[in-house]
Formats: C-alpha cells, structure tokens, sequence
C-alpha cells in the first residue's frame, strides 16, 4: 500500500468530489490542483487545504511532488492529458469515459504501457460493495440462468448544464456522459453469468432523440451479449427516468432500485437488493458501506499502483466498453443533426 500524493488536473464539480473522497482517504493526500484559471486553482486550493495551485496543467504535471493525477476536464479533453500526464511520469485515474473513442482510448493505455504507469478509467461504481454483491448473486446462479438485463441512467439537467452536455464538440449527449454506465453494467452482468473477464455485445442497436448540433438528448439500446443475454438500456440528460437495474433469469429476478452510481449512495450508506425468486417472496439484501465512494476510489488506485492496473478496471474491460459505446452512437446517428 502507498501513500499517493494526487494532483487534480480541473476544478469543477466532480473534482471537488474527488477532493472531498482523497480526504477521507486512508492512503491518499491532496498535494496540488491546476485550473485554466490560477485563481480559480486558489479558490479551489483554498477550499480543501490543497498546498499548491497551478493555472496551468502543464505545471502541475511538472510537480515533483505529484504521483498521481485525477482528470476530470471535459471528455474530448481525456486523451491529451491523460497522455501527457503518463508521460510526465504520474500514474492516472482517469474520469469515464477514458475518452470520446475506442481509438484514442487505446492511445492513452499505449502511453501508460510505454510510460509503465498505473492507469484506470473512474467508474467508481464498479468499486461499491453493492455492485460486488451483484455480480455474486448473478455468479452464483441465485436466480439460474441470466436471459435479461434493463439499465437506466437518465434524468434532466439544470438549465446551466444544457450548453456543455448538449455541444458535441464537448463530446455531449447522453451515451456518453451516463449512458457508459448502462453498457459497463450490463455487460458486467454478463460476465458475472458465463464466468469470464470480459465480453462485448454481438448486436449493438438503438435509437435517440437527437439535438439540432447532433447529441443524443436521451436514447435507448439494444445489446445481444454472448450466451443470448439481452441488455435494454435507457439513458439520457433531457428525460428523467426511474434510474434502476432488473436482472431477469430461468429462477428468479434481481432488483437494484438506487444503483450505486446515484449521488446519495456515494456516502457511506446501506443500500437494497431486492431477490426476488419465482416460487417465493422477494428478498431483500441489504449492504453496507463503510467507507465514501470517492475515498474508497482513491484507495483502490493506491492499493493497486504496482500492478498499473486494477482488477475490476481493467484496460481490456475499458476497451470493450469504449467499442460499445461507439457502436451504440453510430446505431443512433451521433454527430448527424436531426
């Protein structure tokens, strides 16, 4: 175990959430941030007692003191300083998704290969004890075999999101900024069920409410995953849903009505799954947390830098999602305005 001294590079809203989990970390400490704006950097500096402040990135990844660097700038933005931070030497946790496309996103682990860096895609969800008792149940064959997934992840933004979610030079939409987490579960699923690493859907289809500049508003997938496991997902920022996740088998059902990826659940809380087998009464499996989601990500990556990379976030797994989501906006006409 290593104590890492992070940098953030950015200083909006999930990085400040990050901050507050580094915080409350076990084996992390906040060292250094760096904004476009040096006094944003200050402000945000000030705020969670962070000894340095940088208006630049280039700086920061420059810091001698730095070992790890958390990127949270806007998606298209991942690759460049993803890379540049593995080539400056800084081990990487990098925000979902790792970047726009599968493409570049095998030119970030190729520099975290080449760099001999830790690199991992922040899907903290995969990380709470809610979503590893999930993957039990389904490996276990509680409810038999696995036929069915439902994954929603959709709600409406504030007004003040609609410009930076909506501009597809910012990488908008949907897909990508909630919908990654419909495909990563439910492909999550599968695996759980036919007990393998990895898998990638072999029919990927959809559709979606487009905008004017061409960003899914909110949109729907098909995924036929292997051992004839059907995904239907939902996801969007222009239409709230019930968030939730159904997992349909030969036996029974399973039900995870606040997924761990909603915002009450990133504090130490207990959470529900709900059991429900077709000859009885449903079960309901309650799970601790004792640790905040952001701290236990943290955590992780400290627990793991001398693999470069974790188990549950594997380079091969962020891969595989990334070809899903381009297959899923291709399905839906991204980039094509309505």
């Amino acid at each position: 175990m290593t104590q890492l001294r992070w940098g953030l590079l950015a200083a909006g809203t999930i990085a400040a959430e990050f901050a507050a989990g580094v915080d409350e970390s076990r084996h992390g400490v906040l060292t250094a941030v760096a904004a476009r704006s040096a006094d944003r950097a200050r402000d945000f500096a000030t705020r969670f007692e962070i000894p340095k402040a940088y208006g630049s990135y280039e700086d920061l990844l420059a810091d001698p003191d730095v070992d790890a660097v958390y990127v949270s700038t806007p998606h298209p933005m991942h690759r460049e300083w993803a890379i540049a931070a593995a080539e400056a030497g800084k081990h990487v946790l990098c925000e979902k998704p790792l970047t726009v496309t599968a493409a570049d996103a095998e030119e970030v682990i190729a520099a975290a290969r080449k760099q001999d860096v830790f690199l991992m895609e922040a899907f903290m969800y995969r990380l709470h004890p809610q979503t590893r008792r999930l993957a039990e149940l389904v490996s276990s064959g509680a409810i038999g075999e696995v036929r069915a997934v439902d994954v929603t992840f959709s709600y409406d933004v504030e007004d003040a999101e609609v410009e930076r979610l909506g501009d597809l030079a910012l990488g908008g939409g949907g897909i990508l900024d909630v919908g990654c987490y419909c495909t990563s579960l439910a492909r999550l699923v599968a695996q759980a069920a036919l007990g393998v690493d990895v898998v990638e859907p072999e029919e990927v289809t959809g559709m979606a409410k487009l905008s004017a500049s061409g960003v899914d508003e909110y949109a729907t997938g098909l995924l036929r995953l292997p051992g004839d496991i059907l995904a239907r997902l939902s996801c969007g920022f222009r239409l709230a849903q019930e968030d939730g996740i159904h997992v349909y088998g030969s036996r029974g059902s399973i039900t995870v009505p606040r997924p761990a990826w909603i915002h009450a659940l990133r504090k130490p809380v207990t959470s529900q799954i709900v059991m429900t087998p077709h000859d009885g009464a449903p079960e309901v499996i309650e799970i601790e947390a004792s640790q905040g989601l952001f701290a236990r990500e943290a955590d992780h990556v400290a627990t793991h830098i001398g693999d470069r990379q974790a188990p549950e976030l594997t380079w091969a797994e962020t891969l595989a999602n990334m070809r899903t989501l381009d297959r899923w906006r291709e399905a839906v006409g991204y980039g094509r305005p309505s």
